[in-house]
């Protein structure tokens, strides 16, 4: 098949994976807040009985046997029987997913290399490989599931800022990046590192919320607006801030081992092609930057007990580091790794 064909079909498939990942927001987005108002008025609902029942009867324990007998919706469950909203959103994220890895796959096939040599394609590489994590997280743990709003959203960002404004036409490798295995390994390891990063910034993001909210809770703070008991429901349906600072951990934890063969992949690399292991390239310091502040993150949480807020902005400053790496150092800044293309 030609090239040039297969270049347009990959492109085609990102184009057609950004307009399905809308519909998997728009399912995940309606599944939170349905489940979110089924959830805030179910409660509504009990006090209301259970003020009814206080009145008549001055029986406080059975008042809280009707709240604690009190349904909870299950997440994405449908009232009318139909497929619900969670169910659609997830068909349609792995549809997404997977039209979104053939446009990978077709990108490599038309330029006969690997796909992420440049920016545009490292970003499309990079977030198919996020959105092939969270599927697989959600199979094991279906409660993260909830997560998929604040998953695709972004996801969703980074494509469409790739395709208008990191965008290079399929074409062949510059001669320093040719026949080099370690473009396959060192750049497909710092693609793995980079999603479970972002991934564990996603989910630090959503404790430092859940953590807020668990604390107003405790100090007795009822959400005093309609718009603030939504909010409050919809966080109901994430794991305690505990449970999530704990999950960021692991994910934090592989990305920093993956992100520790980045750099001596990378060292490695630097000494084939330019006869040198270390010289304080741009990109090399960054990375070394990035390794040291999740290296920094981990120790402190496994041997301070340094958890809750802490641990969750620490480990964003790191997140802030890579994207900082990605973005600025690739486009603004000169130097042996700047590969992106753009000019």
């Amino acid at each position: 098949m030609n090239d040039d064909l297969l270049a347009q079909l990959s492109n085609l498939a990102f184009v057609v994976a950004i307009a399905v990942y809308v519909l998997a927001l728009l399912g995940f987005a309606a599944d939170l807040a349905g489940s979110a108002q089924r959830r805030s008025d179910a409660r509504l609902a009990a006090r209301e009985r259970t003020a009814v029942g206080a009145a008549g009867a001055g029986d406080k324990a059975g008042s809280v046997a009707v709240l604690d007998r009190e349904p909870v919706p299950a997440p994405g469950a449908s009232g009318s029987g139909g497929m619900s909203a969670g169910a659609f959103a997830m068909i349609m994220a792995s549809a997404a997913a997977t039209l979104h890895l053939a446009g990978v796959v077709l990108r490599g096939l038309a330029t006969a290399r690997v796909p992420w040599s440049n920016m545009y394609e490292f970003a499309m590489t990079g977030t198919a490989v996020v959105m092939a994590v969270f599927l697989l997280v959600t199979v094991r743990r279906r409660d993260m599931r909830v997560l998929g709003t604040f998953i695709v959203g972004p996801l969703l960002i980074i494509m469409l800022i790739a395709q208008r404004m990191w965008y290079l036409p399929a074409a062949h490798l510059p001669p320093s990046l040719q026949n080099s295995h370690w473009l396959v390994i060192h750049v497909l390891v710092a693609i793995l590192a980079s999603a479970l990063f972002a991934l564990g910034a996603v989910v630090s993001v959503m404790q430092l919320v859940q953590a807020r909210r668990e604390r107003r809770g405790r100090a007795g703070a009822p959400a005093s607006t309609k718009a603030g008991r939504l909010g409050a429901a919809i966080m109901d349906r994430l794991p305690t801030s505990t449970d999530l600072e704990a999950f960021a951990f692991r994910l934090h934890a592989i990305g920093f081992v993956l992100w520790t063969f980045t750099l001596i992949f990378g060292s490695i690399w630097a000494s084939t092609a330019w006869g040198r292991y270390w010289g304080w390239d741009p990109k090399e310091v960054w990375t070394f930057v990035i390794w040291v502040v999740y290296a920094a993150y981990l120790h402190a949480r496994a041997t301070v007990g340094f958890r809750g807020d802490r641990a969750a902005w620490f480990a964003l400053v790191g997140f802030a580091s890579v994207v900082f790496n990605f973005t600025i150092v690739n486009t603004v800044i000169n130097g042996l790794h700047s590969y992106s293309g753009l000019t």
